[in-house]
């Protein structure tokens, strides 16, 4: 590692990534430009006041959409920001996200736009029409596919740094941490491919539990954390965990 000293985060790991690297500035760049491809209103400009309220009723599937890239980008952030690699397997895995990233952006925005014109019973507009539920099911599939992926190429990455561990010197904890920090990501991959299952195998009257399946991951990540910050205490307890 780097003699220069290496600030702490709030978990008390090293964040190596201490400048901004130019694969970053790349990855930066492709979720703006995702971003922006979620627009309110990419195909024309509002031209009077009804085209106008249409185009803001669009606002609240734009704002979901935009949380999941947040997701994401905040996602590899991190993965930057603490363990500082821009070496070649890191490059192509990057490179990986990004083009799911480009195909993912039209499922996503439509998956959102349809489920809240059901939820708001068609007073939101979806722009996309399904007329037959196995339409509903290859869209399910799709967004699974692309959430999926993302998912399993972060955790590769966090996989990646953990067998870097000598290189970066990496502490008893912080290894395990990285550790389970790709775990949870398979997990999340795990859901998405779960609902891609479901979304074949329910009856139709049951179908769109395979779509609200991606709710529970609001409770994934907490019950992650309990549970490894218990496992570590464990370890720490019989004496597993020395350095």
């Amino acid at each position: 590692m780097d003699s220069e000293r290496v600030a702490l985060g709030k978990d008390g790991h090293p964040r190596r990534g201490r400048h901004m690297t130019r694969l970053e500035t790349f990855t930066d760049a492709a979720f703006a430009f995702a971003a922006a491809m979620l627009a309110i209103s990419i195909d024309t400009v509002p031209q009077n006041t009804l085209e106008l309220v249409d185009a803001i009723k669009g606002a609240p599937a734009f704002i979901a959409s935009f949380a999941i890239l947040l997701l994401f980008w905040r996602a590899h952030q991190s993965w930057s920001e603490r363990y500082g690699l821009e070496d070649m397997p890191s490059v192509l895995l990057t490179a990986g996200l990004i083009v799911v990233l480009m195909i993912y952006v039209y499922p996503l925005k439509i998956m959102f736009g349809a489920a809240f014109y059901a939820i708001s019973d068609g007073w939101l507009p979806s722009g996309f029409q399904l007329t037959e539920i196995s339409e509903f099911r290859l869209l399910l599939t799709i967004y699974g596919a692309g959430f999926g992926l993302m998912s399993l190429v972060v955790s590769a990455l966090y996989l990646y740094a953990a067998r870097q561990k000598d290189r970066l010197g990496m502490s008893s904890h912080e290894l395990f941490d990285t550790h389970a920090e790709s775990l949870s990501w398979l997990i999340v991959t795990g859901v998405a491919g779960l609902s891609i299952m479901l979304a074949w195998l329910l009856p139709v009257a049951s179908v769109e539990l395979a779509a609200w399946l991606y709710c529970s991951l609001i409770f994934v990540d907490p019950v992650l954390r309990r549970v490894q910050n218990h496992v570590w205490k464990r370890r720490q307890a019989i004496g597993f965990a020395s350095d």
